[in-house]
Parts: structure tokens; sequence; C-alpha cells
């Protein structure tokens, strides 16, 4: 990134984590349990759990969470049981701010936090058993240097752990690639529908937004052997979601109107589409 871009990513995501941040479709109640049963089988059993009781091999001594925000993520490894130490880094300072803070207050003394730019990073060699990285990778616009240095500081039997956003790049957005979302959405009741229309699903007011978010696959299996992939979705939820007026729906409405879309987006996947989100879990080549 530029500097004008540095200074407008980290503008929008402190601002962003000042405010408590942007409700997704993934919170939305419900939506969790069928995004536990596409990616672990289980609607019961979070992809955390699942990595913790099939991948994991006991406690890692020493865990780096790339792009990690407020700290929920190694929150939850460390409440686990399955970090010695972790060491998240973010851009923006409010989230690091707020993640030592609700680290604190949780007692979770082994938790580090640094101030680092996931485009220019630099790690001594085998300095981590384990890299966590979940909904970040996907503002990298350097994934090739990137994932080289996540690489490098894996330890030989080392593990990376991705959670991310790998559909359509900001410039390969176009209206024809929202045909089908848009279809669905028009089939909708006015009543819920906040635009006549839906949006490109990018946020303009963040340059590192997708920027190179399907090419993400791609540069992980030039230098990590995939050793599982457990795709979840977001072809159509995760775009209409936003452009949705949910809050004045009474609860089995609401539940009923969010299920038969993820009823549509089993089937968009059972038919072939290409899943916007997956989970990865690989092993550096050679390593």
């Amino acid at each position: 990134m530029n500097k004008l871009q540095h200074f407008l990513v980290n503008r929008f995501w402190n601002r962003s984590h000042e405010q408590g941040g942007t409700p997704t479709w993934s919170q939305e109640p419900g939506v969790r349990q069928v995004l536990n049963r596409r990616i672990t089988g289980n609607e019961h059993q979070w992809p955390v759990e699942w990595f913790a009781s099939e991948i994991a091999d006991g406690q890692y001594p020493r865990i780096l969470s790339l792009g990690c925000g407020v700290g929920a993520l190694e929150r939850d490894l460390a409440s686990k049981g399955l970090c010695g130490t972790a060491l998240g880094i973010d851009l923006s300072e409010r989230a690091l701010d707020l993640a030592r803070q609700q680290a604190r207050v949780a007692g979770y003394n082994h938790l580090d936090y640094q101030r680092a730019d996931l485009d220019n990073l630099e790690f001594e060699p085998q300095s981590f058993e384990a890299v966590f990285v979940h909904q970040a990778l996907h503002h990298v616009r350097d994934l090739e240097g990137c994932l080289t240095q996540v690489a490098k500081a894996l330890t030989p039997g080392g593990v990376f752990y991705a959670d991310e956003y790998v559909g359509p790049s900001r410039h390969e957005w176009s209206r024809e690639l929202l045909q089908v979302a848009e279809a669905v959405f028009q089939t909708l009741p006015r009543a819920v529908r906040r635009r006549r229309r839906l949006q490109l699903p990018v946020d303009w007011r963040d340059p590192s937004e997708a920027v190179r978010s399907s090419d993400i696959i791609s540069a992980i299996a030039e230098r990590f052997e995939i050793v599982e992939r457990r795709d979840y979705g977001g072809n159509l939820l995760a775009l209409i979601y936003p452009f949705l007026l949910l809050d004045g729906l009474r609860t089995p409405e609401r539940r009923k109107l969010v299920d038969e879309l993820l009823a549509r987006e089993d089937g968009l996947l059972a038919a072939g589409a290409e899943s916007f989100y997956t989970v990865v879990v690989a092993e550096p080549l050679g390593g």
C-alpha cells in the first residue's frame, strides 16, 4: 500500500473498532449452526473446536495471529488451551488497544499484541508452531510476500489455519456476478429489502477490501500443502444480508427468511458453485 492507502485503511478500521464493528451474515442467529455444519459436519461444533479435536497435536508453544483485530481468536485459542503464548498483529491501533484490554480482563497474560502491516512482514525463521488468520488475508495486496513469511516463520511440522473470504476480488465484481443473488433478492418481500437493488459487495471506504481475494487459494497452494479445505458458501446470504431489514420481523419470521436463503445457498453449492468462504488448514511445503 502507498502512504495514502495505509492512512485510509488505518482510519477505517480504527473507526470501525471504535464503533463496535459491523454485524455480518455469520453473526445472524441460526446462521452459525449452518456454517458449523458446512465446515465441521456438526452444527454444534465450531471450526476452532473441530481444529482442536481433529488437527491440533496438543498445545502449540508459540502461535501467531495475523490481522487479529480485537483479539477474539486468540482468546478463543487460549480458552481451549491451544497456545502457550500468542502474538497478535494488526494495523489498527484501536483494535490492538481493545485486544490488550480484553486479554487483561480475561486473565490471559500470555497474549501479546503488536502493530504490523501484513503487506510488509519479516519474521525470524521457525518462530511459531502455528499461524492463524481469520478474515484478514483478503485485505493483503502482497499475498506472496505475506505467505512466504508465514511459511518461513513456521517450525517443521507447523500448521497454518485460515478462515477466509476467497470470492471475487474488488476489481472483478460486476452486475453480472450479482445476477443470481439479485434474482433471489427480488423474490423477497419489499418490506424486508433495504434497497431496491443489491450493491456491489465492496466497502469502497477501505482500499484493502477484497484487494486480491480470488488469488488467496492459489497463493497458499504455491507455498503450502493444503491438508484440509472446508468451504462454507456465502454466495447468497453474505451478499444479501447487508440489504435486509430484519429488525421489524418477529423471531420466527426472521428465522424462516434466513433459513430459506441458506437453503437456496445449499442448493447452489451442491450444484457446484464456487464457495466465497472457506477454512483451510495447510503445512509448509517441504516442512
